[in-house]
């Protein structure tokens, strides 16, 4: 009994560590979309069709790592010495075995970040240890159903390589109609409906930056055999005024 309660406050220890980390990396998005917005930047939905061979919604996501959160680092580092070594990469594949067929397939990740600074918590080689954000663009209510077949994939697939339980999603909100408070109660009713998805906490909100409203987090099990729980963290950022048809 003993050992099994050493074990447990190991494991809470490690998770409060972890989300500690992630909280942290979630207040410096909110950051990089502050000034991301402070630069008044404008990306446009034609431009990027006539002049590029990028689908939008991986050129919001290429915008947002390149000139955002792979260079101002150092206000991360202001913030904590935990995650001096921290690395944002868009779109990174690795594998995993897919629960539905056991199958062994790819998985591209929008968001990878790494270096984390939690080799010690996890017993793990530090390159082995990722926290990953999936994306969406959010025109409207039905979109909704594109960002929970993202929430699906996080519970479906059983990690190869050490994956937190902890996850993140990010949706880009396109119109001037809809709110973060909107878009969180159609998910959370389509979940109530999710017969493939196993929901222990609905999406609540969770503070995270004084300036950004729309950060939430939830809680689910995995379909893998041991059914372990994990927290998606999802943060809303408004982009109506940004993109431009």
């Amino acid at each position: 009994n003993q050992m099994r309660e050493a074990s447990i406050f190991v494991s809470n220890r490690n998770q409060s560590i972890t989300a500690n980390r992630i909280k942290n990396i979630l207040w410096y998005i909110g950051e990089c979309y502050i000034l991301l917005r402070n630069d008044k930047a404008k990306y446009s939905k034609t431009y990027v069709k006539e002049h590029t061979a990028i689908h939008f919604e991986d050129f919001l996501r290429f915008r947002l790592v390149e000139d955002y959160l792979a260079k101002n680092k150092n206000l991360l580092k202001a913030r904590t010495s935990d995650l001096d070594e921290i690395s944002f990469t868009s779109e990174t594949q690795k594998e995993y075995i897919d629960q539905t067929d056991y199958k062994q397939k790819t998985d591209k990740i929008d968001i990878f970040i790494n270096k984390l600074g939690l080799a010690q918590t996890w017993g793990e080689n530090e390159d082995k240890i990722y926290f990953a954000i999936e994306c969406k663009r959010i025109s409207n209510l039905s979109d909704t159903s594109r960002y929970i077949g993202d929430l699906l994939k996080f519970t479906n697939r059983s990690y190869i390589e050490i994956r937190l339980p902890f996850e993140g999603q990010l949706g880009f909100i396109e119109s001037h109609s809809l709110s973060d408070r909107q878009i969180v109660e159609e998910i959370n009713a389509k979940l109530r409906h999710a017969s493939h998805i196993t929901t222990e906490r609905p999406l609540r909100p969770c503070h995270i930056h004084p300036d950004i409203p729309g950060t939430y987090k939830s809680i689910h099990r995995r379909n893998t055999n041991i059914k372990e729980t994990f927290s998606i963290y999802h943060i809303f950022l408004d982009y109506s005024d940004i993109v431009t048809s």
